[in-house]
């Protein structure tokens, strides 16, 4: 047994090494960057994606990340309601379902293209300047993760921010896609397909979801988004695109809508309209303005989108702080009770900054609230937003900046949502109203008006300035957003603030000038009568009729009151004060407490029926003593239904008839019947008295009644109180535990998924054990056999009943009882050292001599299991014998570099020589150790002019793996001298691998000193045959007609053979001449403008006239001029069209044909005669090549025609190429640019 001791390695580290995904790098135009309303908000230069889910999110998000292209130039953060106890493991779940890196967020993590980036637990996540923020969550905040997100990420990216919602219980996201709907993003929501519908539903029914789909779609989407103008366009230049179509719009909607939108900010209209053409997939304005002309519900759409809803409770704390602390105690300072407080908020969206009033004015307020009357008119043009406003009702997610005390006090629980009391909601007035159009209210305490003008232009933000300034009292203050001020109104309002937006009105005299043109839509607010009646005092004219009608109503309508059905007066009219007076004591405007005694009882009874059978009820002649004498008195008691379900009664009095007092006997003595008679009246008065009495001990009974009720239904809704505060506390339990359920269903998902990964690597190592070549065996502590694989009962040839349960020394014939292998196995047992490479060579049972490398590593199976140790052994047998051999092969490589005549140079990847052979001391002279380590872009021994050329020599030869690559060039010898080089590069492949290039060097500096005296010798040897040739042509052209002349046809007939072979020479000469110009560099070019279809013809008449064989057929394109030397042009024709003739010997077809495309024509040469083998075809082009076959007959010639032909056409920056198939033909083409300029 051969054993050779290797060094035992260190215990190794559990590593995981990640691959690192590389996202697809596409160039795309970059989205330009635009101004929102506000200044400074800037929107930035790629579409930023949230994505929120919660219970099933993370299955829906999976999904979608695997139909999502990897090269969308998006950044995608997901979003997802985390267990702050649990250790997320989303990041390695979803980095096996994409391509592109997925990042666990840290603080301040910048964002890139093509990235997903998942959120930490115990963190919420906001953007700010690109980068993500993490602000740690503490206990007891309220966790709105995704909408605590997207409504940071609205305001920076505005349409460049995409909002999708998957599965999850509960409304997290509803408020974050509102954010970016209105500010000009694109909204998704998961359809059916989501476990859990609440998150999708909630947004969906809110209205702020664009689409509703499936994850893959939602992927497929986004890739169809990205290539829209909506996402590339530049702001600008949609404007001065699309001038007439836009205008087009306004007039439309102007027309359709009565609001006229040519004067709000055009950089959030155009955004919006953008917007519309992406959801309906429409790239050009002109089909979109089409589709508003034929879409009634697109224009509804298109003025939703334009119309911004966007605002939310106690949205400016300082600005209700100043409210609480300044404007309020100087409004109600000496104030009287019955002048009521009166606030206009224009632009209230669906509510949110009304109800914030409301609720400053209640908790300022306090007991006085229940006698001041509170007047909060709330107007937008948005009916849709006017009608939630007055529902009153929110999702809980968007009362996050609502204390739990006011949760608690101004708001009921309802349905899942929050209403607010019916308090705050009688309190508040909504209309729709048009600023730029209607005429304001008047007499205002406050108005506020935030976040409007941003969006308009100058000109409105001033005439709404003037109706403000109209609408104030004199003491009255303005408030505005913090990005707003009064413009160049500065003369209508002081700002004693600095610190907020809280304006005050100046006492100047302004004409109030407002559009009153006809509307195509209703009234907006049914004004009260105080209301109505201040507004018609500044018309320019009085209204006749209406002064009148008061007039009437003053002196001439009946007495009486309107009350509503808890019978508190809410109107009077008339004279009243014969039937009602105020009551002593607290003061009150309850009819039964201010009627008049002898009137209470009758009008009990009227009201009661009235009520009680919905129609009019009447009593009359009612006596009551009035002035000494009695009257007659009829009261009407009519019931009119009010809006929604409340009921009112009008009370009307009238006077009947006046009855005199009764006469005064004139006589001492009556009749006895007189006397009996008034005895008779005066016992029937002493019953009414006491029926009245008995009737008003009667009332006093059941009013005392009626206030036990009263006070016992108060402690019944003080109970009914105390049992929704503990219903609140249950709903909240219920969502704490929902919360934790999502929590949970969200863990459960991810240890289902880590289940299932865990079971496919299992599987996978089990794979991985049976298929692997290397034996391998497990062992328990004691070295005692668990188990082996596959390829150890193979390798040698044993049983598991031959194993299994044995110890490691025991196996086979003792073999592996090495006291080496023994020691290094006691550091593994007892140190956990790992071993690595230990060689053993044996002569095995059944398998011979065989050299292993074993490898041991040490391991516990689970936690708190025994210790296990894995023993590798790795039949190493091959590789020896191959690594004997290679040693070999090297010693006789080496022998053979040493020895040869030429240079052997070996360079690395980067141009560094790592090895030269000894030749380079014979050939220049220079030791080779001094060459190593020298760099290829500073080698001192290259000639400085062609350093360039040896390393593109080596460049081209990386770029061409497989390819041997020829050049030369000049290297100094040691005695100064330059020696031509030529070389050879190749590269030194490892499985396609390069893992270097070897050059070969050898020196021709004889050889290029003999080409130079050949070729000069050609060249003046041609250029002194020239001459006589041509001599010997004319002579021979003069014998030749001299011999027509006298009929002699036979020696006529030789002298014309001889004048074809000195064409034949004269050919070989120029062909000499040009070869030598090239060769020299001094071949020039004469250019001028030439028609490329005129000089074919030219070349084709003239050769069909020499061909009797064959016959030129020509397919010319349209006629193209190019700018080049026509004369050299004629040579490459005439040359190839020659050879298509010559190598066509049984004559034939030649076609010439020419195509014009782009900025080039190409000459198409085709022949059918015996073509060109592939291997000669590649060679063609190359000097002194010249085609030999064993059928054809040899055909005068250098070898030069189809050379020089080539080098015409390169140095006029053409190309040229032969596509051949043996015994079918040749194409020969070229073509040249169109306009060459040389």
């Amino acid at each position: 047994m051969k054993v050779r001791k290797v060094t035992p390695g260190k215990k190794k580290r559990s590593t995981s090494r990640k691959a690192k995904p590389t996202a697809a790098n596409t160039k795309r135009q970059k989205l330009s960057a635009g101004s929102g309303p506000e200044d400074g908000k800037k929107i930035k230069s790629f579409p930023i994606v949230g994505i929120g889910g919660s219970a099933g999110g993370l299955e829906a998000f999976s999904n979608l990340l695997e139909h999502l292209p990897t090269d969308l130039g998006m950044a995608y953060i997901y979003i997802q309601h985390l267990s702050p106890s649990h250790e997320s493991f989303l990041p390695q779940i979803l980095q096996r379902k994409t391509r592109m890196p997925v990042i666990r967020v840290k603080d301040n993590t910048p964002l890139n293209k093509d990235h997903v980036y998942v959120m930490p637990a115990k963190h919420h996540i906001t953007v700010t300047d690109g980068r993500l923020k993490l602000e740690k969550i503490n206990k007891g905040d309220s966790v709105h993760a995704i909408d605590q997100f997207l409504t940071s990420l609205a305001p920076l990216y505005q349409q460049n921010a995409i909002g999708i919602i998957l599965s999850g219980t509960g409304s997290d996201g509803t408020q974050g896609l509102m954010a970016i709907k209105a500010e000009g993003g694109i909204t998704f929501a998961q359809d059916s397909t989501a476990h859990y519908m609440g998150m999708p539903n909630h947004a969906a029914d809110m209205g702020y979801v664009d689409f509703v789909m499936p994850p893959e779609k939602i992927a497929k989407e986004l890739a169809s988004l990205i290539r829209h103008p909506y996402s590339v366009t530049a702001q600008h230049d949609f404007l001065l695109e699309n001038k007439t179509g836009l205008r087009k719009i306004h007039m439309l909607m102007h027309s359709k809508r009565g609001v006229d939108f040519s004067n709000y900010k055009q950089t959030t209209i155009h955004r919006r309209i953008m917007r519309r053409m992406a959801l309906n997939k429409m790239k050009d304005l002109e089909s979109y303005l089409q589709l508003l002309k034929e879409n009634k519900q697109e224009v509804d759409a298109l003025y939703q989108d334009l119309l911004i809803t966007v605002t939310n409770f106690f949205r400016d704390p300082g600005m209700y702080q100043a409210l609480t602390n300044k404007i309020l105690p100087s409004l109600l300072k000496n104030r009287k009770p019955n002048d009521p407080i009166r606030i206009w908020i224009p632009g209230c969206a669906t509510g949110e900054e009304a109800v914030s009033f409301a609720i400053v004015l209640l908790e300022y307020l306090g007991e006085k609230a229940l006698t001041m009357q509170i007047q909060i008119f709330a107007t937008d043009l948005n009916e849709k937003a006017i009608e939630k406003a007055r529902s009153g009702i929110y999702p809980k997610t968007a009362l996050q900046n609502v204390s739990p005390q006011r949760l608690r006090r101004f708001f009921v629980k309802s349905n899942g949502n929050y209403q607010v009391i019916k308090t705050i909601r009688d309190m508040c007035i909504y209309a729709p109203h048009n600023l730029l159009k209607d005429p304001p209210f008047s007499r205002m305490d406050v108005i506020s008006c935030q976040n409007v003008l941003i969006y308009l232009e100058a000109a409105l933000q001033n005439k709404i300035m003037h109706s403000f300034h109209y609408a104030l009292k004199p003491t009255g203050y303005l408030l505005l957003g913090k990005s707003e001020t009064v413009g160049n109104a500065t003369d209508l309002f002081d700002h004693p603030s600095k610190q907020h937006k809280v304006y005050t009105k100046r006492l100047v005299n302004t004409p109030l000038q407002l559009d009153f043109s006809v509307r195509n839509y209703s009234p907006m607010i049914d004004l009260p009568e105080d209301e109505t009646r201040h507004t018609i005092t500044h018309a320019k004219e009085p209204d006749l009729e209406k002064e009148t009608d008061k007039l009437l109503l003053t002196r001439y309508v009946p007495a009486s009151v309107l009350v509503n059905k808890d019978l508190e007066i809410l109107r009077f009219r008339g004279a009243t004060s014969k039937f009602i007076e105020p009551a002593s004591g607290k003061a009150s405007l309850h009819l039964l407490k201010m009627i008049k005694e002898e009137l209470a009882f009758d009008l009990r009874t009227v009201i009661h029926h009235a009520k009680k059978e919905g129609r009019i009820a009447k009593k009359e002649g009612i006596v009551v003593g009035a002035n000494g004498g009695s009257v007659e008195i009829t009261i009407e008691v009519v019931p009119i239904k009010g809006s929604g379900r409340d009921a009112f009664y009008l009370i009307i009095f009238r006077e009947q008839a006046v009855i005199g007092a009764p006469p005064v006997a004139k006589k001492a003595a009556g009749n006895r019947a007189s006397q009996i008679n008034d005895k008779r009246i005066a016992s029937l008065e002493a019953q009414l008295k006491e029926a009245r009495d008995s009737i008003r001990i009667i009332t006093e009974d059941f009013e005392a009644t009626r206030e036990e009720l009263q006070s016992a239904n108060e402690e019944v809704l003080s109970s009914n109180e105390e049992l929704q505060s503990i219903n609140e506390e249950l709903e909240t339990s219920k969502e704490e535990l929902q919360s934790t359920n999502e929590e949970l269903t969200t863990i459960n998902e991810e240890l289902q998924l880590r289940n299932s990964e865990l079971r496919e690597a299992g599987d996978y190592a089990k794979t991985i054990l049976e298929s692997m070549h290397e034996s391998l065996l497990i062992m328990n502590y004691n070295l005692k056999v668990k188990n082996a694989n596959r390829g150890f009962y193979q390798t040698f040839q044993v049983t598991p009943e031959e194993t299994e349960g044995l110890f490691l020394y025991e196996l086979g014939d003792r073999q592996w009882d090495i006291p080496e292998l023994r020691k290094q196995l006691k550091m593994v047992q007892t140190r956990g050292i790992s071993f690595t490479d230990f060689e053993v060579t044996y002569n095995f049972p059944h398998i011979g001599r065989k050299t292993m490398l074993l490898n041991a590593h040490r391991f516990p199976l689970k936690e708190g299991s025994d210790t296990m140790i894995m023993l590798t052994m790795r039949d190493t047998t091959e590789r020896r014998q191959m690594i004997e051999t290679l040693k070999e092969n090297e010693e006789r490589f080496r022998l053979l570099i040493q020895n040869a005549s030429d240079i052997i140079t070996v360079f690395d990847r980067d141009g560094t020589v790592k090895y030269e052979s000894s030749a380079i001391e014979h050939v220049l002279g220079h030791k080779a150790e001094e060459r190593v380590g020298r760099n290829i872009n500073m080698d001192p021994i290259v000639h400085p002019d062609d350093l360039k050329i040896k390393v593109g020599l080596l460049k081209e030869s990386i770029a061409r793996p497989k390819e041997n690559v020829y050049g030369e060039f000049r290297l100094r010898h040691k005695d100064g001298s330059y020696r031509m080089i030529d070389a050879i590069f190749r590269n030194l492949l490892d499985d396609k691998k390069i893992n270097g290039i070897i050059a070969n060097y050898r020196d021709v500096t004889e050889r290029k000193t003999l080409e130079q005296q050949k070729d000069e010798f050609i060249g003046i040897a041609s250029h002194e045959l020239k001459t006589p040739v041509t001599s010997i042509k004319a002579y021979a052209q003069i014998l030749e007609s001299m011999f027509l002349k006298v009929n002699d046809k036979k020696s006529a007939e030789l002298l014309g053979k001889m004048n074809q072979q000195v064409d034949r020479l004269t050919t070989l000469i120029v062909d000499l001449l040009d070869f030598t110009r090239i060769e020299g560099g001094k071949l020039k070019f004469r250019e001028e403008e030439y028609e490329m279809n005129e000089l074919i013809d030219e070349i084709t008449e003239e050769m069909q006239r020499t061909s009797v064989k064959h016959t030129i057929e020509k397919k010319l394109d349209q006629p193209v001029k190019i700018r080049g030397d026509r004369y050299r042009t004629g040579q490459v024709l005439t040359n190839l069209i020659s050879n298509a003739i010559k190598y066509s010997p049984d004559g034939g077809k030649v076609i010439v044909s020419s195509k014009a495309q782009d900025s080039t024509i190409t000459i198409n040469i085709q022949d059918f005669g015996i073509g060109i083998e592939q291997e000669m075809a590649r060679k063609v082009f190359d000097r002194f090549f010249r085609i030999t076959q064993p059928t054809l007959n040899t055909f005068a010639g250098l070898g030069l025609g189809l050379y020089i032909a080539a080098e015409f056409v390169r140095r006029q920056d053409g190309k040229i190429w032969v596509k051949s198939t043996k015994n079918k033909g040749s194409t020969f083409s070229f073509s040249l640019p169109v306009n060459t300029n040389k």
